[in-house]
């Protein structure tokens, strides 16, 4: 299975307003109007569709993470095999979007205020005599109305695989700049992209960067993982790095922060607009003796605040609900903490209670989505409590219209394909 994958970071607010309009739009005469908006949705509909199913698919898994798609409007925009899906609530393509013929488009796609959907692609420069080809990256936007492509900005990385085999991640954007990483099991290569100039800023070769941070009113900080060349970031000894997302340049380590700890298999995930969730496991870890870590930082590498996740190879998973709170789930337990301070708010199984801990599957706008040996369950983020008992489905990617990835039976996940649930409460 692949690396888990970030759920990106997205902004609140304008920004979820700037989605709905420009997937859903003013009705045209003679056509429907928009479905009405939940937010956040408490309850879903029976299935009207799949995404990544049948023998064409090249997405598997049940990783909620690694799902390459992401919902703007009533709409659902998505990667699969080299190719872009734009798709409505049952599924099927809406004509408009495709990437240029020889780029092999990969990665979750995501919305920008200005109403644009950025993806990754990838292509093969040619070679010519005693040149090999080369491998060119491009950052592409599209309306995310009419599915044109608006511009694309690419530069020519200094190690070279076929397009297929590379993986592209948008991180997100912060102070103007979209961040995008290529990468194979053994490179990696991180970019900044101006969204107003259309132009690559920065490189860093051997950062693979999975999370973009605020940083005061006009900057702003993207958190990666440095691994050396050659080496997996699964198994390899790596290093958590701060760089100015504008710059590209390394921010300094803070002391305790992120330049104090070597993980393997490291994960960075969005926690608020200004905090992140690094985790990993130790080199301390053995096969008889694993040591997880999971700590929360701030947009300049300093430590807020660290969970024990007891004794572990997987530290629990990460989810902001892009308002006010993150909630993280394992195995055995949930728990919520504020997105700005990290301080904890709430935590399952209770015992005194008689509570049981959901297996999570997201969290958006103040509801946390999972399921139990009952079915799919809702909570509220910030008390933890019981919000909806039958809510119908349990998504892995929500917003005010839809739900995405998850069984109506409440089995979690998008083998065989991602089940679409519109919302209806």
């Amino acid at each position: 299975m692949s690396l888990r994958r970030r759920l990106l970071a997205s902004v609140a607010g304008t920004l979820a307003a700037a989605l709905l309009l420009a997937g859903c739009g003013a009705p045209d005469a003679g056509e429907s109007a928009p479905p009405p908006a939940f937010d956040p949705p408490l309850g879903f509909a029976a299935p009207t569709g799949t995404l990544f199913g049948g023998s064409g698919s090249r997405v598997f898994g049940r990783d909620a993470d690694d799902l390459p798609a992401a919902l703007v409007g009533t709409t659902i925009w998505a990667t699969d095999g080299g190719r872009l899906v734009h798709a409505d609530s049952t599924g099927a393509a809406i004509p408009g979007p495709a990437a240029p013929p020889d780029r092999f488009v990969a990665g979750r796609p995501v919305a920008t205020p200005d109403g644009a959907v950025l993806v990754g692609g990838a292509s093969v420069v040619p070679g010519s005599g005693t040149t090999p080809p080369g491998l060119s990256v491009d950052l592409l936007a599209f309306d995310a109305g009419t599915g044109a492509l608006r511009w694309n900005a690419a530069t020519v990385l200094p190690w070279t695989e076929r397009p297929p085999a590379v993986a592209m991640t948008v991180a997100g954007v912060v102070a103007g700049v979209a961040v995008l990483t290529a990468s194979t099991d053994s490179q990696r290569t991180a970019l900044g992209v101006d969204l107003t100039t259309q132009r690559v800023l920065w490189s860093a070769d051997g950062v693979a960067v999975d999370a973009v941070l605020a940083d005061g009113p006009a900057g702003g900080t993207a958190l990666g993982v440095a691994t050396a060349p050659g080496a997996s970031r699964a198994y390899a000894a790596s290093a958590v790095v701060a760089l100015d997302a504008v710059t590209g340049l390394r921010r300094p380590d803070v002391p305790s922060g992120l330049g104090g700890e070597v993980l393997r298999a490291p994960e960075i995930t969005p926690a608020g607009p200004g905090l992140a969730v690094v985790s990993g496991r130790t080199a301390a870890t053995t096969l008889a003796a694993p040591s997880a870590s999971l700590r929360f930082v701030d947009a300049r590498g300093a430590e807020v605040r660290t969970v024990d996740v007891g004794s572990s190879y997987t530290p629990p998973r990460c989810v902001w609900d892009e308002a006010a709170t993150t909630v993280c789930g394992g195995d055995t337990r949930v728990f919520a903490v504020d997105a700005t301070t990290a301080a904890p708010l709430w935590e399952l199984p209770d015992a005194g209670a008689n509570r049981v801990s959901p297996r999570l599957t997201t969290a958006w706008h103040g509801a946390v989505y999972g399921t139990t040996v009952n079915g799919p369950v809702v909570l509220d983020a910030r008390t933890g409590t019981d919000r909806d008992t039958r809510p119908g489905a349990a998504p892995v990617l929500v917003n005010a219209y839809l739900g995405l990835g998850a069984e109506a039976s409440g089995v979690a996940g998008f083998g065989g394909g991602a089940t679409i649930t519109p919302a209806v409460r």
